[in-house]
């Protein structure tokens, strides 16, 4: 059986129809002026794709002008026939042109011929692939994994930066994490203090209850708080006036990296509803897509039913800029196929500290918004908060 799919920014369903359908062979029409490294990551996770299911697969690749009408048609039509047997042909592609082309070889198939040009598309809410014509379902979706859409853009994940917790210590981060959310300001000044003055050859380090700030010394019990919480989750250990130990190299890295608590937070709180939830992702971009390689670290990302989401996690005020940059990232990644959000420790859609144009801003480019003061206040709540994200 033969898939003919038109490159565009819908990677999710050409990637879902060839782990549902599982063809023996997959033609990729694309733009001749299109970036090479598109093309090869997605005929690259095809073939990962189908070597990781127990299927073979042929790859081949069509390149035309995507406003030649007659030139598309041709061609896709001249592959079509040399191939011959089942054909199948994806009819959720953003080009409206190429969509039409499609279309046109599937009704015009000559009356003697045996072969069959079958329109496609994938229905991920009800999960099947149906058939265009008549609507009815031709197999179930397969789902689709994170790689799967790293592969198809050109990246490949490398070792991650952060140490995950083990499910053991997920209350424990938690309640610490809730514990700094109170007093970000104070955080801050014990993980900048401890990021100058501890060792990496020792377990020890000495933490004053008066820390100095540039506005002068913060109050002692926030500072006395935080430090109990982390000796209450067992990330330090008190041992005796105001000196204390790590407990692990882990914890010891957690406790010189400002954002890691809201990272961990919402990555423990995301995992129950999702099929798949990464840490701290660091994606090696392909060589030739130097030009903003600064953007190959992702905060979370997960994925629930083939669809994506990538947060980015502040433990300050979200600016306009940090909404830009969170959709640019996961349009990179996921296409139109992805969900971009925020997570914070500021307040932005309440009145106490409302800031003019930021929340309308999040509304116009449908980036999901995570206060961790609205996670924190149930279950029921988290649950309702990750839930409209997909």
């Amino acid at each position: 059986m033969i898939l003919i799919d038109f490159l565009d920014n819908n990677v999710k369903d050409t990637l879902i129809l060839v782990k549902s359908l599982r063809p023996s062979k997959f033609i990729l029409v694309a733009d001749r002026d299109e970036d090479r490294i598109r093309v090869e990551g997605m005929t690259d996770a095809c073939r990962i794709i189908a070597r990781e299911d127990g299927f073979s697969i042929d790859t081949k690749v069509i390149e035309v002008d995507p406003r030649d009408a007659h030139g598309i048609l041709e061609a896709v039509k001249q592959e079509a026939t040399k191939s011959g047997g089942e054909i199948y042909i994806n009819l959720s592609c953003e080009n409206d042109l190429m969509t039409a082309c499609a279309y046109n070889i599937c009704t015009k198939t000559p009356a003697d011929s045996s072969d069959c040009s079958t329109p496609v598309c994938v229905d991920t809410r009800a999960g099947v692939v149906r058939n265009v014509d008549t609507l009815e379902a031709i197999t179930e979706v397969k789902h689709l994994k994170i790689d799967d859409y790293l592969v198809a853009v050109g990246g490949k994940e490398l070792e991650g930066s952060r140490d995950l917790p083990d499910e053991s210590e997920y209350a424990a981060v938690c309640m610490v994490a809730e514990e700094l959310f109170k007093n970000v300001y104070v955080w801050n000044m014990i993980c900048t203090y401890i990021g100058k003055h501890y060792s990496h050859d020792h377990m020890g380090i000495r933490i004053p209850r008066d820390l100095e700030s540039e506005e002068g010394k913060e109050k002692t019990r926030t500072i006395e708080n935080q430090l109990k919480a982390f000796c209450d989750g067992g990330i330090l250990e008190h041992v005796e006036d105001d000196r204390y130990r790590f407990t692990s190299e882990k914890h010891k890295g957690w406790m010189v990296v400002f954002g890691v608590w809201l990272e961990m937070y919402i990555y423990i709180k995301l995992k129950p509803y999702v099929d798949e939830v990464r840490l701290g992702l660091v994606v090696d971009w392909d060589a030739g897509d130097d030009y903003d390689t600064k953007d190959n670290e992702l905060d979370v990302v997960a994925i629930k039913n083939s669809r994506p989401i990538v947060i980015s996690c502040k433990m300050r005020m979200p600016t306009k800029e940090d909404i830009y940059e969170v959709g640019y990232i996961t349009d990179r990644i996921c296409g139109n196929a992805g969900k971009p959000a925020i997570a914070t420790t500021a307040i932005v859609n309440h009145k106490e500290t409302y800031k003019p144009g930021l929340f309308p801003r999040f509304k116009k480019m449908e980036i999901g918004l995570l206060e961790t003061i609205d996670l924190r206040k149930s279950d029921d709540i988290c649950k309702a908060a990750f839930e409209e994200l997909f």
